[in-house]
């Protein structure tokens, strides 16, 4: 009992480390997501505990049998193998112990205070670099002149890093409070993370937001209406907008500049490499090996990612792998659905309904960029979606008392 007890509380601590760090350090992330795991394995194997049963489990064994079965019939044996142990079968191990971990009220108030004090500082790095064009937390160098990307890489990145956390800031607006100063707090950091969200001129991220608000919308109402407002409101101020910002609101839904353009190519390349294998893929992790062999022969680039992760998970696992995939999405909303609509709205009800919604934009991004197959958002998505299936099963337990 005593070992469990230090390994659990190794588990929470690590969770708490990859929530503050999680848009600043990968290092971070990826010693302390190990950490999480080694500690969350001992503990099991100590009190000799099979997995946790969760809604998802069926999709996600079948997602990793996929993976395995891929190697096999790998274009590089050797990266797909790779890819599997130490990344695929590390986001499941993740996602068991934040799943089990976060057993509490007090648990998962923690993580999401810890996540909502380090968007608070990525939020004012975000403004700083709109003024200044520098950004104090990574000091990276200057890239994109007229978007913001604070920490990250890239300004999709943070889009969707902001587009993840903001659902849960509704969500706790809408919740009950002791203090009355708590939802003037929440709303505050809204304003604070949505004007960054703006300025990432990210379209990716602003149609995740949007279709995670419309989401949230069907249960509480009051959110459409403000929608519309902030709709209104963005009409009304539009004049006053970078000119950059206006050209990007203004061609929201066309897509003609170098990036998109760039994006075509890589896509159908994506496309050829899964019509060369279309129901078993190139084999896990070999996207970027195999794409010189099916790219136009001018393109004169190379990529890492299809920019599109439905695109590539098809292009390396083909139609069954993708379908595995999408199990673990559909198990996740047929059964946090479900519980939506039969719970009664307490703490858990909102953490259930901000992570179906944050993931609900995740996927919508998923499809015009590379999300998924990052350290930092692909860690950021395995949270989530661990922090709402633990929600939805204190929702039972809560029920049944």
């Amino acid at each position: 009992m005593k070992t469990a007890k230090v390994c659990d509380n190794i588990i929470l601590f690590s969770l708490y480390v990859i929530a503050f760090f999680l848009p600043v350090s990968k290092g971070a992330i990826e010693s302390f997501s190990i950490l999480a795991i080694v500690a969350y394995l001992v503990k099991k194997f100590s009190a000799l505990e099979d997995l946790p049963k969760s809604p998802l489990n069926l999709g996600i064994f079948a997602y990793l049998s996929v993976c395995v079965f891929s190697i096999f019939f790998s274009a590089n044996i050797g990266i797909s193998s790779r890819t599997f142990f130490f990344k695929t079968l590390q986001n499941a191990a993740f996602f068991f112990a934040v799943f089990e971990t976060l057993n509490e009220k007090k648990r998962i108030r923690n993580v999401l205070n810890v996540l909502f004090l380090s968007s608070l500082v990525l939020g004012i790095d975000g403004i700083y670099q709109h003024f200044t064009r520098q950004d104090f937390l990574r000091h990276r160098p200057v890239i994109f002149i007229v978007r913001i990307y604070a920490s990250f890489a890239t300004p999709n990145a943070f889009g969707c890093y902001l587009a993840m956390v903001i659902p849960f800031l509704i969500s706790r607006f809408f919740s009950k409070f002791k203090l009355k100063t708590s939802r003037f707090i929440y709303f505050a950091l809204f304003v604070l993370l949505f004007t960054c969200l703006l300025l990432t001129v990210s379209r990716g991220a602003w149609l995740a937001y949007l279709t995670s608000v419309l989401f949230m919308s069907i249960w509480v109402r009051a959110l459409a209406v403000f929608l519309l407002v902030l709709g209104i409101f963005i009409l009304a101020t539009y004049v006053f907008y970078p000119p950059y910002l206006k050209e990007r609101l203004a061609k929201f839904f066309f897509f003609s500049d170098t990036i998109d353009i760039d994006r075509k190519f890589i896509w159908q390349a994506g496309w050829k490499m899964f019509v060369a294998r279309p129901w078993i893929g190139l084999g896990l992790g070999t996207f970027m090996f195999n794409f010189k062999k099916f790219i136009a022969e001018d393109y004169k680039y190379t990529a890492s990612y299809a920019h599109n992760c439905y695109l590539q998970m098809a292009s390396e696992l083909g139609v069954i792998g993708l379908l595995a995939f999408l199990s673990i999405l559909g198990l996740f909303f047929y059964h946090g659905i479900k519980a939506l609509n039969k719970g009664e709205r307490n703490f858990y009800w909102y953490i259930l309904l901000a992570s179906q919604a944050a993931i609900f934009g995740y996927c919508v991004q998923m499809g015009v960029d590379t999300t998924l197959y990052t350290l930092d958002l692909g860690m950021l998505f395995w949270l989530v979606l661990g922090m709402g299936t633990a929600a939805m099963r204190n929702m039972e337990k809560a029920a049944i008392r």
